[in-house]
């Protein structure tokens, strides 16, 4: 295959993942009753399939450089392809491992690197609501040192919020 078609093909490969991954974050779908009841709200589908995106296009890259000929041309593209895939294997951990759950008692959440944590309602010393970079984030602190922080739009915090002592 010569390289003008291998890069028409990775191309072409790159733009119609572009196109679902797109067409899915515009679509709305509307959740199912056994999903309503579950308090336990993970990342959005976006972050999964760019992650898998990002290890697609590092594997074909991969596949690429380091199938032909070596030449110090490849270098880059060898580095390219592996921080690619090293960005897309990390991104689909990270969708795969966190959530959050909003309890009567307390929230439990899961970190990045899979480490499961609890923050009972009865410990939290602050509870804030700060703009971070045009957002705003929930911050809960607990008496040992936990700390939680999450996007105020995307996840519900409202049961956190109401069931912490306020601070003024």
């Amino acid at each position: 295959m010569s390289g003008f078609a291998l890069k028409v093909v990775i191309i072409a490969i790159a733009v119609a993942l572009l196109v679902v991954i797109v067409a899915r974050a515009f679509r709305r779908v509307k959740p199912s009753p056994a999903k309503a009841a579950s308090r336990r709200q993970r990342m959005p589908v976006l972050f999964g399939l760019v992650g898998a995106v990002l290890l697609a296009a590092g594997f074909i890259m991969a596949l690429a450089s380091f199938t032909s000929r070596y030449t110090h041309e490849l270098l880059p593209m060898r580095i390219a392809a592996v921080v690619l895939f090293a960005a897309g294997l990390g991104t689909l951990l990270a969708y795969r491992n966190w959530y959050l759950e909003t309890g009567t008692d307390a929230v439990r959440y899961r970190t990045v690197l899979g480490r499961e944590k609890r923050i009972a309602y009865s410990d939290v010393v602050g509870c804030e609501t700060v703009k971070s970079a045009g957002r705003e984030r929930v911050i809960v602190r607990s008496r040992d040192g936990q700390r939680l922080s999450v996007d105020a739009r995307r996840y519900d915090m409202s049961p956190v919020i109401a069931a912490t002592p306020s601070t003024s």
